[in-house]
């Protein structure tokens, strides 16, 4: 059994349905660790973007 967080109220649940909205719930378990990150090109350029715009505001 898992943890499940419901994704519209945030309630935790070890059901498949939130108790407290009735909406699916999803895993609250962040995803495995790999030194192999499929997606860490992506996520470098996008937490760069964010700090490129966060400078940015701070300037103007």
């Amino acid at each position: 059994m898992l943890l499940k967080k419901c994704p519209r109220c945030g309630a935790y649940s070890l059901r498949d349905i939130c108790p407290e909205c009735g909406v699916k719930t999803v895993s609250a378990h962040p995803p495995k660790f790999s030194l192999l990150d499929k997606y860490g090109k992506w996520r470098q350029k996008a937490k760069l973007t964010m700090h490129h715009i966060k400078h940015s505001e701070v300037i103007s």
